[in-house]
């Protein structure tokens, strides 16, 4: 199966040529041949085993390359052997090369592309190299057949050129045998790593770049594909937003994974401009035969340039080249080549009228995202493009990157998908700014938490762009129009997914802490289960909020092994729980503060590993490395482990099976499988990190105050602690009285006693009747309103400085 790090075609490609080279090498010395001499001494009788060469782990400490030209005396000296077995892997990595390369060039050569003979024909060679290495190896090979022969001998179909050119690479992603194989680049046992001589014809960077366009294509598909489960309503936008974020990083990946091959050829951005001429020479059209002086190229080649991304490509360049990258920020656009028409969406019908709308739409977005690009600092979240943006500002050398024009086309994709309903996630992101705002009403204002979460959710109760535009042009230093307040917000969905992400993500991780400092939720949790166990609560009396924390966090965030069943087994479970011993409840000690170990102690944990993780990434602007298909998989991997641990991140080895299964599962996938495996992630950690831990805590405290005032009816007045630090052990009272380990009636007498279990039933009771145990819920079924948080103290909240600039201009 696929190793996690061999995701993308170009590196299975890569990988693949450099097993067939590194198994040839190793076999061939194993077995005494000596490089460099016309007859190697083969003082071997036995040949290596089937294996790959090697199941060592230890890192190799040297590179041997391994010339194009060596690979036929290597094989003829295999081929002589002694029962030399190949094994399969080798022979699909062998046959997937010979197959795209060979496939590769018949399809250029059938589609008149033109390459110049030189690059072919050393392209060729290195195929008829390959073909005599099977030829030479064929008795040995047997009947292995790879699932790609079909693929070999197809025939071109009049389906468009770039269909037939990707066809070929459909080895890298139909064939079932190699994805039940054993790892194709196993890590090599010798200290010496071999890899195969790479070529860099020509031919070899625009197979590199056909490559990179397959990947981009699959992976735009699949993006189409959440998209349209979000407008179904099968997912949620937050869900494909940071998956479609993801995927941009995944795609610079990519890129930068070739950019050895590209950079020779100028980069990406340039090889897709030839790329792109090359194909309209195929079709006939003359590219620069433009049929109005404002076009870019010939429109009669739209949907080549679309498959290129040469519209994105072409619009992004010319807005980079005529903004000096300094004043990006300040910039907005005039209308000067007509406005995006959200009621048409991607419903056009001529080139023109399709190439408008990418125009338009690009036209009025870029401005935005330079102003996002020069406040990255300022913003909770900065999303790729943004951040792409922001290197272009930085570096007044650079060109477009191409991943940046997919992303941008993608951009335009889902905003003209979408038509009218464009705004749907903006309204949505509104509706979660109150939401989370109304959940904060009866939190203490002083919280740093609440303040943190607060923040995220009010970051754009305006909008700075038309705040700063609106000033500017009020001192007549702006020559446009403005745009109306939030077009922005409005345009880009994405960006509206990754802000309702982004709340949430504070929501879980601040309410987590918030709720976990206390510790008040332990002891209530365990004093809950006590109560259901011994039958002490009516039946039709359920506290729906803390069942719901409850299967959130699963029962070892709160109980030590299994969970206990009698009173001795209630009373040390909860001990074991919250870090303390026994012995601090003998009668004698009672008035004394509770030693606790918080070391051992159990807490709550965070429960949307795969999130928080994708939130952390938005909330830090720095340059960082993109994410690549194998570091998504890494995190959800962890994100499924997670799963099944407690809140010391010990994990519950009975569900290894489950965690390895799913493991398994995702080394299969290439990158849009993945990135849909991260949207169903994202979309089941929705319950817990939307989960309000904030209200959950006021909730349990609010029960506590309660049990305490009763308690204080049976024990008197001055036998519990005044300190409110402990009132969380008021939950452990009545399971130390009815373990026998402290006297109800306050002095030293120790029998077991029911009396205080009793009175916290009765509280219960009483509070679950009052519907006080329903709060969350009941808040999570309805929508606030604005009216509904009028009444929310915020504090001073300038996040992008723009009264501090109304004040400098004594506004």
């Amino acid at each position: 199966m696929l190793t996690p790090a061999l995701k993308s075609i170009y590196q299975k490609y890569k990988a693949d040529t450099d097993f067939v080279a590194e198994w040839l090498a190793v076999t061939a010395k194993t077995n005494g041949y000596e490089a460099g001499t016309a007859k190697a001494s083969q003082t071997a009788t036995v040949g290596v085993s089937s294996g790959s060469p090697g199941n060592g782990t230890a890192a190799p400490k040297s590179t041997h390359l391994i010339k194009i030209k060596d690979f036929e005396a290597l094989a003829t000296f295999v081929s002589k052997v002694n029962d030399l077995k190949i094994p399969k892997d080798f022979v699909f990595a062998l046959d997937r090369v010979i197959v795209a390369r060979k496939g590769f060039a018949d399809r250029l050569t059938s589609s008149g592309l033109k390459v110049n003979s030189l690059s072919e024909g050393r392209h060729s060679f290195f195929v008829e190299v390959l073909e005599k290495v099977r030829h030479i190896l064929k008795p040995l090979i047997g009947t292995t057949k790879p699932d790609s022969e079909e693929t070999t001998k197809a025939d071109i179909k009049p389906g468009g050129v770039a269909k037939n050119i990707f066809s070929v690479l459909e080895v890298y992603h139909i064939s079932t045998e190699f994805q039940n194989a054993p790892d194709v680049v196993p890590a090599p046992a010798t200290e010496v790593k071999y890899v195969a001589e790479q070529e860099d014809t020509f031919m070899d960077v625009i197979f590199a770049f056909t490559a990179l366009l397959d990947d981009y294509h699959r992976l735009r598909a699949e993006i189409k594909s959440l998209w349209t489960d979000y407008v179904s309503g099968n997912l949620d936008l937050a869900a494909v937003s940071v998956a479609t974020n993801v995927a941009f990083e995944m795609a610079r990946n990519i890129e930068e994974e070739i950019e050895s091959p590209l950079g020779k050829e100028g980069g990406g951005s340039f090889v897709a401009n030839r790329y792109f001429a090359a194909l309209c020479t195929v079709f006939g059209i003359e590219m620069n035969a433009k049929k109005q002086s404002r076009d870019p190229y010939n429109l009669d080649a739209y949907d080549l340039a679309d498959m290129c991304m040469m519209n994105s490509l072409t619009l992004l360049a010319s807005y980079v080249q005529s903004t000096g990258r300094s004043e990006m920020h300040l910039q907005s656009y005039n209308g000067s080549f007509g406005w995006y028409d959200e009621t048409v969406g991607d419903s056009a019908q001529t080139r023109r009228q399709k190439w408008k709308q990418d125009m338009t739409a690009m036209l009025e977005f870029m401005p935005d995202v330079s102003f996002l690009a020069s406040k990255i600092d300022c913003s909770t979240i900065v999303d790729e493009i943004t951040r792409g943006m922001a290197y272009l500002a930085n570096d007044r050398t650079k060109e477009p990157p191409f991943w940046l024009a997919w992303a941008t086309q993608i951009y335009l994709d889902i905003l003209q998908f979408l038509g009218q309903d464009c705004d749907r996630g903006y309204r949505e992101m509104q509706q979660e700014c109150l939401n989370i705002k109304h959940s904060l009403l009866d939190i203490d204002a002083s919280s740093k938490e609440r303040s943190k979460v607060l923040h995220a959710a009010c970051i754009w109760d305006n909008d700075p762009m038309w705040m700063v535009r609106k000033l500017i042009s009020d001192l007549g230093l702006f020559p446009n129009d403005i745009a109306p307040p939030f077009k922005c917000l409005r345009r880009n969905p994405i960006y509206c997914g990754l802000l309702i992400h982004n709340m949430r993500s504070n929501l879980h991780s601040s309410g987590t802490q918030f709720a976990a400092t206390p510790g008040a939720l332990l002891g209530v949790t365990q004093l809950y289960h006590v109560l259901r166990q011994e039958k002490m609560l009516a039946e039709d009396l359920e506290w729906e909020d803390l069942e719901t924390l409850r299967k959130l966090q699963g029962n070892p965030s709160f109980f030590v092994g299994d969970l206990p069943t009698n009173r001795e087994a209630y009373f040390k479970n909860y001990c074991l729980g919250i870090g303390t011993s026994v012995t601090n409840w003998a009668p004698n000690r009672r008035k004394s503060k509770l030693k606790i170990n918080s070391a051992n102690r159990r807490n709550l944990k965070y429960t949307g590993y795969v999130s928080l993780s994708t939130n952390h990434r938005l909330e830090h602007p720095g340059a960082r490395q993109p994410w690549s298909p194998s570091a998504v998989e890494a995190v959800l991997n962890e994100g499924v482990r997670k799963q099944y641990t407690d809140s010391r991140d010990h994990f519950q080895a009975e569900f290894k099976d489950i965690v390895e299964k799913e493991r398994l599962e995702l080394a299969k996938l290439f990158p849009p499988g993945i990135i849909r495996k991260l949207a169903l992630a994202i979309q089941n950690e929705i319950p817990g990190i939307s989960f309000n831990y904030f209200t959950m805590h006021n909730e349990a405290w609010n029960f506590l105050g309660r049990l305490q005032e009763g308690f204080g009816q049976v024990l008197g007045p001055n036998v519990l602690s005044k300190n409110p630090d402990e009132l969380p052990f008021a939950a452990g009272l009545p399971l130390a009285a009815a373990a026998g380990q402290m006297s109800p009636q306050g002095d030293k007498k120790v029998e077991k006693s029911d009396v205080l279990m009793h009175v916290a039933a009765d509280v219960l009771q009483q509070f679950l009747r009052e519907g006080q145990g329903s709060v969350i819920k009941e808040a999570s079924a309805k929508k606030a309103q604005p009216q509904d948080v009028e009444s929310l103290e915020i504090g001073d909240i300038d996040p992008w400085g723009i009264e501090k600039l109304q004040k400098a201009y004594r506004f």
